[in-house]
């Protein structure tokens, strides 16, 4: 059986995350009862660029994430979950919005205020502040930050430094000097942002070249141009997401006399991948697995899928080029050493949820905003409707849940966050109701929180996803428990079957056999956008 299938009591619990020492006295059993008579806390946790490796799928290289590991334990696993669009800006405007992009009527990065429908809807951190609660954010939430004046006090916005620096301009999507040369016969310097990665100690020394007008610097800088100290490891600045964890810590360690709703958004794993020399440490290069890979994966998919958005298999390429397979195992060392940095993060506010006497009234939910290729179908980059963008973590603690420490492979997605949240802690159910008046166009997961192996609930028996480039005629993507099918604006189609075929390496779309459940995917994603809305020149022919 997965260790994520589990059930373990409070005491083993507290004892895994080395709070064995710290059973509840007598005085916080009565903080915690009190706590139990009022509306459940939330606290959510967003990571950017965090792919499915955290859920161990097979022959995929292995993250150290210990203390996701043990919320899995304590939490539903939606093992099945998904980003509707798979790339930060839109996932998160559509997960805070409650509301597909086809209903939006917007596919790419416009913030809230500039998308015309959303001007009158509630965003679900400003709901619960209407309805009681106190709250909290810091970090990367909407794509901009806090996204506006939803909350009782935000920390910090995103950040995503430390960079190296020319010593010219700003510090952000600086290339490191040392690799600026291994790439720059092969990748535009504007592209070097996303492929940038190694440990702290490896401090950047540019040097000066004045016909080129370059000032020179040594050393890490924060975005905004503010030297980020660093001596070693042990003495330095602390990094953004260092900084976030431990402002929501400080909020956990405040006594609340309301509910809170507390939400932190991580950067990392999100490149530039810069972190201490300790998480590379972590995974020797002898022992860096590489993700499957199939030569010629590209060549059965739609023509239109792998022609748009070519940034993501130039850099794939250019590492290549460059590096050949050791670079490549470079760059996976230097993702799950991000991912491991990510994980003593969100260590530390499950610590501190915990030892302030919350945990037992707390729902929590974990996710990233999409998913992400570490070489995959020859990209390193996500906003592509293969499983490696669209696939996340989702996991979902709710207090003496029923369905803690257990997997539900139902197809779900971002977008019934919302709706879960707002039934879990009691709140009214039609968030627009007075203004807009929209319905929320996901569904509450409470079911399958309380029985996640069901063969059925009220939910749709597919999750749906979507991609459009500019104002293009879009393209959608449904999964079930079992296939994925993809219909193209151009009427190009895609059918995988993952029972067989995990990694989407054989398009059974122009199959025979298979016409029937081609045509009953099609007409599931046909179904949710009739109920929605139906973009133009959809579907097409």
């Amino acid at each position: 059986m997965h260790p994520g299938h589990q059930k373990i009591d409070r005491r083993e619990f507290l004892k895994l995350f080395g709070l064995s020492g710290m059973l509840l006295t007598s005085s916080g059993l009565a903080c915690a009862k009190n706590r139990m008579t009022k509306k459940p806390n939330v606290l959510f946790i967003i990571c950017d660029d965090l792919n499915d490796w955290v859920l161990y799928p097979p022959g995929h290289p292995k993250p150290r994430t210990p203390n996701m590991d043990r919320l899995r334990q304590r939490s539903v696993n939606f093992a099945n979950a998904h980003a509707v669009v798979p790339v930060c800006g839109p996932a998160r405007r559509i997960l805070f919005s409650g509301l597909y992009p086809q209903t939006q009527n917007n596919y790419g990065f416009a913030r809230w205020e500039d998308v015309p429908l959303l001007r009158d809807c509630v965003p679900l951190p400003l709901y619960f502040r209407n309805n009681g609660y106190d709250v909290y954010g810091t970090g990367k939430l909407f794509h901009e930050g806090a996204g506006g004046d939803f909350y009782t006090a935000f920390g910090n916005g995103p950040n995503y430094g430390p960079w190296p620096w020319k010593g010219i301009g700003r510090p952000k999507y600086t290339a490191h000097p040392a690799q600026y040369k291994l790439w720059i016969r092969f990748l535009p310097e504007n592209m070097h942002r996303d492929l940038n990665y190694g440990p702290l100690s490896n401090v950047p020394n540019w040097q000066a070249d004045p016909a080129k007008g370059i000032p020179g610097a040594r050393g890490w800088y924060y975005e905004t141009g503010k030297p980020f100290r660093y001596v070693d490891d042990q003495d330095r600045d602390k990094m953004p997401d260092e900084i976030n964890a431990d402002w929501a810590v400080d909020i956990l360690n405040k006594k609340h006399d309301r509910p809170f709703y507390l939400s932190v958004g991580f950067i990392r794993p999100h490149t530039p991948l810069y972190v201490p020399k300790k998480y590379f440490d972590m995974f020797p290069m002898e022992n860096v697995q590489l993700p499957p890979y199939l030569k010629g994966d590209l060549d059965d998919c739609a023509t239109i899928l792998r022609q748009r958005w070519q940034w993501g298999f130039i850099k794939f390429k250019a590492l290549i080029r460059a590096g050949g397979e050791r670079a490549w195992k470079e760059w996976v060392q230097a993702y799950l050493a991000c991912t491991a940095f990510l994980d003593d993060q969100v260590g530390k506010i499950l610590e501190a949820l915990d030892a302030g006497g919350y945990w037992d009234n707390t729902i929590v939910v974990l996710t990233g905003d999409n998913g992400y290729h570490v070489g995959e179908k020859d990209l390193i980059q996500k906003w592509h409707l293969w499983n490696e963008s669209t696939r996340v973590p989702l996991f979902i603690h709710v207090p003496n849940g029923t369905g803690n420490g257990l997997t539900c492979d139902h197809p779900v997605s971002h977008i019934d966050i919302y709706p879960t949240l707002v039934d879990l802690c009691g709140l009214p159910a039609k968030p627009n109701k007075g203004r807009s008046g929209m319905p929320l166009d996901g569904v509450s997961l409470r079911p399958l929180l309380q029985q996640p192996d069901r063969e059925k609930w009220n939910g749709r028996s597919v999750a749906l996803m979507a991609v459009r480039d500019d104002k293009e005629i879009p393209n959608f993507s449904v999964v079930s428990r079992r296939y994925r099918y993809t219909l193209c604006g151009n009427g190009e189609e895609e059918l995988y079957d993952h029972e067989n075929d995990p990694n989407e390496w054989t398009n059974l779309a122009g199959m025979p056999d298979y016409a029937k459940i081609k045509e009953q995917l099609r007409q599931e994603l046909l179904g949710i956008l009739r109920a929605t809305r139906i973009p133009s020149g959809f579907p097409p022919g």
